[in-house]
Order: structure tokens, then sequence, then C-alpha cells
């Protein structure tokens, strides 16, 4: 799978990008669903748009070939769907993306992770990392050479006085 273009989930009042496929593990049960043909930029063949509304995660639109997708896919529910098969942990993001750590990890500004089960979010967390340094000091002293270390990773540094 790639995530050049993540789906989006609405939580909240924002807007998050979705990191994952929920819908996946449902329509691979359904192999006679239209798809759109695989593009390097999406190869699940579909997008699909997710809420959570009081504590449960809808699918709320999916963009897929056909004159209504949802309603073939979904054809017992009208406007959103629940996703009652889903179980398992969805990290959603939003805000700038930064690499950082040694060795690089991506982090965004704002990050939820939800676990789910049968639909429901059984928990969500919440994560502000705007404040979250880019290296720690043990990361910046094995990233860098000693000779490039900043003034407050040399003091206290007993090999510095050999």
């Amino acid at each position: 799978m790639t995530y050049t273009f993540p789906e989006a989930l609405h939580l909240d009042g924002e807007v998050y990008h979705l990191y994952s496929y929920p819908l996946e593990s449902y329509v691979a049960t359904r192999p006679s669903w239209p798809r759109f043909s695989k593009r390097s930029w999406n190869t699940n063949g579909y997008m699909a748009t997710w809420a959570v509304e009081d504590g449960v995660m809808y699918l709320i639109g999916l963009n897929a070939p056909g004159d209504d997708p949802m309603a073939a896919l979904f054809p017992e529910f009208d406007r959103q769907v629940p996703a009652f098969w889903l179980d398992g942990m969805l990290r959603a993001v939003r805000g700038d993306r930064r690499h950082v750590g040694y060795p690089t990890r991506q982090i965004f500004d704002h990050e939820v992770h939800l676990e789910i089960s049968a639909g429901k979010v059984a928990r969500q967390w919440n994560l502000d990392l705007r404040t979250m340094p880019d290296q720690t000091d043990e990361e910046l002293r094995l990233s860098l050479p000693r000779f490039l270390w900043p003034p407050r990773l040399l003091d206290g540094d007993e090999s510095e006085a050999k």
C-alpha cells in the first residue's frame, strides 16, 4: 500500500489524515466490488472519508467506481456506515510534519491514536507534539561526531578532562 494520499478523518471538529485504510479488511471479503484501477498514489482503488461521532467510527463517504459505491457495498445503510468490522489501532495526524531523532522518525504537530473495538472508540489519545524537540541530547550525541557537539553536551563530559 502507499500512503501518499491518506484518507480523511473528521474528529472533534478537525480534519485529520488517516494513515491506514480501515475499509480494506471489509472490501477484501467482497472481491467482486468495483474499484478504480490501481495507481502508484492509490493502490486500494478507492478513497474513503471517516468520522467519529459519539464514540463510534463511521464511513461517511466513498469515492469509487459506480453510481453509488456506498449503497453497493452497504445496501442496508442509508447515509453513514458504522465501522462494525473494525478492530485495532489507528493513527491520524494533522499539522506540520517533521523528521526527528536518530534514527529518524516522522511526527506531526498533532496526532490522535484511536483504539477501535467493533467500530467503537475504546480509547483515544490526543498528542500535541509541537513542543517536542527534534532530538534528545542522547540522540544528538549519537548522530554527531563529538567535535560538533554543542557546549551543553560537553559540560560534565568526563572524557573531556582526558
